[in-house]
């Protein structure tokens, strides 16, 4: 499964919006396989954090004036939340820019983590991960709930992932099944 995303991934043409340098960010869409079943990793964001307290995100966060480009972002915030090594990461692609509805522009760039590796989450940021299967996401019962514009939204395991990240884990899924271009 791991082949067919990377193929779609890297043949996919993302969509930008153009913004201010103050409003941009990015997130890492982290794949990994595990006994055969593709996941992607999410966080569950401590009550203490500045933006977002308690949603389930990406790892990621806002460009700082050290980062060489939105790349560069995604990789040094997942290290910063999860503790990877941006050097275990193969970027294969990004998706399209996405508005968060604090005002912030995320680019989400897809990565694949050399397997097996051990996430080790920092708890002031991370209260806990989440490892949704990519199969989750292409189950006939799967379905997100519509509440208004850009407020669609499912759960998993008790966690409720909406907004920004749901809309972005649609569009990835879209992609791969080549349900959207």
């Amino acid at each position: 499964m791991l082949d067919i995303i990377k193929q779609s991934i890297m043949n996919y043409r993302p969509r930008r919006i153009p913004f201010d340098e103050d409003i941009r960010a990015a997130v890492a869409l982290l794949l990994l396989e595990r006994e055969g079943e593709v996941f992607t990793v999410l966080t569950k964001r401590t009550e203490t954090v500045r933006h977002h307290k308690g949603e389930v995100s990406f790892p990621g966060g806002m460009f700082e004036p050290g980062d060489l480009d939105l790349e560069f972002t995604a990789l040094r915030e997942s290290h910063e939340e999860i503790g990877i090594d941006p050097g275990c990461v193969e970027i294969i692609g990004s998706l399209d820019d996405s508005w968060t509805y604090t005002g912030f522009i995320i680019t989400p760039y897809v990565g694949i983590v050399n397997s097996p590796y051990e996430l080790i989450t920092n708890p002031r940021e991370v209260a806990y991960l989440i490892f949704l299967p990519y199969s989750h996401l292409k189950d006939d019962r799967f379905s997100p709930v519509k509440r208004g514009p850009g407020w669609t939204s499912f759960r998993f395991n008790g966690d409720r992932i909406w907004g920004a990240t749901c809309r972005v884990l649609m569009h990835f899924r879209d992609i791969i099944e080549n349900e959207t271009f």
